[in-house]
């Protein structure tokens, strides 16, 4: 069993109506793993292949999730390379199923690293402002919402108090996972249990404070709330939910939920949904006036929508067209907008080309428009990258920071 320590069962103690041993007994229990899939990408066929060849079981609060068995290792297939899904804990896909967003919202995720949330959320809004003032966590959600192909996402890089300062009452949904002292995440993860203390729970909750008074600024009479983090403590969650009501006197609770372990298939969630009095103001807003906006206060933006590929002077054909590895990641096969396209079959291939190997054409895969030149890769239909076809030799494109090493 994980050693916990003392102080935090002492606390999971005196957390009203909690069976606090069968908390404690989940805990022998290994860790739950999940996975979602990507609602703007995946066929309706891949998913029924896949939950039966993996055994996958539906999560109930989840349009697109599912829990997998540890032994499964889903990230070393190219599905997920290609953007198919997202591995995410079960009750960390909570807080976006449930927040209320409308096709043309406006969306902030305020801590959206590694981007999980973020990505849920971007298959429901209108546009999402997708920011991480870590600039290693900013740059891997930037990578992660480039796999999965979205189109209507901004990344940037900026402390709460320098976007609330561009965006006052901008947003018609605000979504804060607040970091925090990381009590759920226990059970996985070893460094949680060796980080804790009060000190850091006293730490956490200043900080989170902190974060939701910006939060707050951004959010548009008649806007959405959402709150969360993956830690048990009241402090650093009904509590914070029970200020904003009190502080500002214009927030009403709408739903709050706490996930335990041995309650629900997870490892550890909170997540509440506070209204904002008035009425939400319809307007469009574009990917483009998120960035023009963020580019005017100067703060760094990692993205905004699909990197366009560049045009380059050929000696033989005059300019060709080089589609971005963003660009190819946005798409799929069977409506792919540029003029080489290659659709691998073959596992074995597909894991070859990860690796950054050179391809040579195969028998059993599509193409469109067999010509030599710079051509879209995808396994299944699905896209993994750019090649070069010359002949039967195809030039691997896969960009280098993402290949594998086996």
């Amino acid at each position: 069993m994980i050693k916990l320590p003392e102080e935090f069962l002492n606390r999971m103690k005196n957390v009203p109506g909690l069976d606090f041993e069968a908390f404690l007994a989940s805990y022998d229990e290994p860790s739950v793993k999940g996975l979602r899939f990507n609602k703007k990408k995946v066929r309706p066929e891949t998913v029924e292949m896949l939950v039966s060849e993996w055994n996958l079981e539906k999560i109930p609060w989840s349009e697109y999730g599912y829990i997998y068995d540890e032994s499964l290792r889903p990230g070393l297939s190219p599905y997920h390379d290609a953007g198919v899904f997202y591995i995410q804990d079960p009750g960390a896909m909570y807080p976006g199923e449930v927040a209320p967003i409308e096709a043309t919202d406006v969306v902030l995720d305020l801590c959206a690293a590694p981007g999980g949330k973020t990505t849920r959320l971007c298959e429901k809004a209108g546009v999402v402002l997708s920011n991480e003032i870590i600039p290693n966590r900013a740059r891997v959600l930037s990578s992660n919402i480039e796999r999965m192909g979205f189109s209507n996402d901004v990344v940037s890089q900026a402390s709460p108090a320098e976007l609330s300062a561009v965006f006052p009452e901008f947003f018609d949904c605000v979504v804060v996972d607040a970091p925090c002292s990381g009590e759920g995440m226990m059970r996985k993860d070893e460094t949680a249990v060796e980080e804790w203390s009060v000190e850091n729970v006293e730490l956490c909750i200043r900080r989170q404070k902190e974060i939701l008074k910006e939060a707050v600024k951004m959010l548009k009479p008649g806007g959405t709330l959402v709150y969360s983090t993956c830690t048990f403590e009241p402090g650093e969650n009904e509590e914070h939910a029970q200020w904003l009501i009190d502080t500002y006197g214009d927030f009403t609770l709408v739903s709050e939920k706490t996930f335990y372990p041995h309650l629900e298939r997870g490892e550890g969630q909170y997540c509440a949904v506070l209204k904002r009095d008035g009425e939400k103001q319809p307007g469009s807003v574009s990917v483009r006036d998120i960035e023009r906006r963020l580019s005017r206060s100067g703060i760094h933006i990692l993205r905004a929508g699909v990197t366009e590929g560049e045009t380059l002077m050929d000696k033989k054909k005059g300019k060709i067209y080089v589609p971005s590895h963003a660009e190819v990641m946005a798409t799929v096969f069977y409506d792919n907008p540029f003029v080489n396209a290659l659709n691998i079959r073959d596992l074995d291939t597909a894991l070859e080309y990860l690796k950054g190997n050179v391809l040579r054409t195969v028998d059993d895969a599509e193409y469109k428009n067999d010509k030599d030149g710079f051509i879209g890769v995808y396994f299944d239909g699905y896209p993994l990258g750019l090649g070069k076809k010359s002949g039967n030799v195809i030039k691997n494109h896969y960009p280098k920071g993402l290949r594998r090493m086996n």
